[in-house]
């Protein structure tokens, strides 16, 4: 990121949290300040993947929407839901929560949700921004009408039930970003793409053979790397952590790479990553691994680089908001002399 880019973020950061709770905020779309607390209860059921993502295109598609990144995105953002708990016992009174907002501090809450993310890992984050990057845009009454359906109806059929626990092995249990965006793309942009999905049981199935050839040559070593060359979203590195955890085992324990040449389902794997919590080295690439070699290798470096950033832009906000902070001290003590 250019230093003039940077030093806006810092600039903006810095403000926000120097007048937080003092300035009298008129934006609509501010969830602290315009959001409702009158919150009903909503019936949910814990659907399947595949009802939750009919649901989801159907939403959609009769608010007539046309783009999949935004439904998409709105259902990994409340898969990013940062507030989990035992069980996903809140999971009810969050989601009433959440359809309850007005459709513009919905979008404002789910574009916070996803950049709570960019702390922990900016390289995950930087994959998955095709899935948010409709957050920042100006959008019109009935995109946002599309917005809340598709919010509601995810909601409905327990998105928060599958993501909103604190368990990762309970989170695991769904490829949910693949039901999502192979529900809301059509045969025809399927075949195009020359992209289906894994189905559950088969990629269960792989990975059931993949750690029988392991064991077959020796036990499995802490630390060893797996990398996928056609990640899709990820289901066969959701199949083989879930077998490792029932083994005892910590899938960060591991090294994952998962490499794809779609950016929506790259993104939906970033996602995944997150809300599986694969680990500190579990890394998503975004490329065409025929036309680029050294792919993983790049992602990887990659990553470095984007933590490296992050953590130069944290020393550079804490030394901005001193720095600030005492200019305004100085100019109090002399305004009193």
């Amino acid at each position: 990121m250019p230093a003039d880019s940077a030093a806006a973020l810092v600039s903006e950061a810095v403000d926000q949290m120097l007048t937080y709770g003092e300035r009298d905020c008129t934006d609509p779309s501010c969830a602290r300040h315009a959001g409702t607390t009158d919150c009903p209860p909503i019936t949910v059921s814990r659907s399947p993947g595949s009802v939750l993502g009919e649901a989801v295109a159907e939403a959609w598609h009769a608010a007539g929407g046309s783009r999949l990144d935004i439904p998409a995105g709105v259902v990994a953002a409340l898969a990013l839901w940062p507030q989990k708990s035992v069980g996903a016992e809140a999971a009810d009174a969050i989601a009433a929560y959440i359809a309850a907002q007005p459709p513009r501090v919905l979008v404002r809450g789910l574009a916070e949700s996803a950049d709570f993310y960019w702390g922990l890992r900016p390289d995950l984050w930087a994959v998955a921004r095709p899935l948010f990057d409709w957050t920042r845009e100006d959008h019109s009454d009935t995109q946002l009408a599309g917005v809340r359906a598709v919010a509601r109806a995810a909601l409905r059929h327990g998105v928060l039930q599958h993501t909103g626990g604190t368990d990762p092995g309970e989170r695991s249990r769904i490829d949910l970003m693949s039901w999502v965006i192979t529900s809301l793309r059509h045969h025809h942009s399927r075949r195009s793409l020359g992209e289906y999905h894994t189905p559950l049981d088969i990629s269960d199935l792989l990975a059931e053979v993949l750690a029988a050839d392991s064991d077959s040559g020796g036990h499995r070593q802490d630390g060893e790397w797996a990398v996928e060359p056609a990640a899709g979203t990820g289901g066969l590195f959701r199949s083989a952590a879930e077998r490792l955890r029932r083994d005892g085992e910590n899938p960060a324990d591991r090294g994952w790479v998962m490499l794809e040449l779609d950016p929506l389902a790259a993104a939906g794997a970033a996602v995944n990553t997150l809300v599986w919590e694969l680990g500190p080295r579990a890394f998503v690439g975004c490329g065409d691994v025929l036309a680029q070699p050294g792919l993983a290798e790049e992602t990887l470096a990659q990553a470095r680089d984007l933590a490296l950033y992050r953590d130069d832009v944290r020393r550079l906000i804490g030394f901005a908001i001193a720095t600030r902070t005492s200019r305004q001290l100085l100019d109090v003590l002399l305004a009193g002399r």
